[in-house]
């Protein structure tokens, strides 16, 4: 007996603990579009995506009202850290997690600010970039993205949190339909 074939599931099934907007690779064909190559490009992507953040409707007050944040400051920081996600840098060495716990104590972070935040990263990401980095940057963007939200709202870290062993008794059952 032949097994069907499982559909394609995209990153992220939507089936995790933070209940983020789905990822799902975007395939491009063609395009001049370079892959992020180095701190230049980074950069770019950064001075880009603040600048449309804090111009945001929704997220942009965190950033001007309650954190205060001096943007030409914040842009070596933030390079730091992306440069250590895609390229193993080693430059970066803040606690993201105790940060964002500071600012969700000053005004709670809801999952809306997380999927606005993903949405212009995303968004800035494929207007600037397409490549393997571009699409690391992505997918990294929402597991972080994921798990800060999980932790600020009191939950564990792990967007699997929520698997748990069937009861014995079930499980002599047979499979799930």
């Amino acid at each position: 007996m032949d097994t069907p074939r499982q559909p394609d599931v995209p990153l992220n099934s939507g089936r995790t603990a933070s209940n983020l907007n789905t990822y799902s690779p975007v395939r491009k064909t063609g395009g001049d579009k370079a892959d992020i190559a180095g701190r230049d490009d980074i950069l770019d992507l950064v001075r880009t995506f603040y600048t449309r953040a804090f111009a945001d409707e929704l997220i942009g007050p965190i950033f001007t009202e309650v954190v205060h944040m001096d943007l030409v400051r914040h842009m070596p920081i933030m390079a730091d850290f992306w440069q250590t996600v895609l390229f193993k840098a080693g430059l970066y060495s803040r606690n993201a997690l105790a940060i964002h716990f500071d600012i969700h104590a000053r005004e709670p972070l809801g999952l809306d600010h997380f999927n606005r935040w993903l949405q212009l990263w995303t968004n800035t990401v494929d207007e600037l970039f397409s490549g393997e980095k571009a699409e690391m940057a992505k997918v990294q963007a929402h597991l972080i993205a994921g798990s800060l939200h999980r932790r600020v709202t009191g939950r564990p870290a792990s967007q699997y949190s929520s698997i748990s062993v069937r009861p014995a008794d079930a499980a002599e059952q047979g499979p799930l339909d």
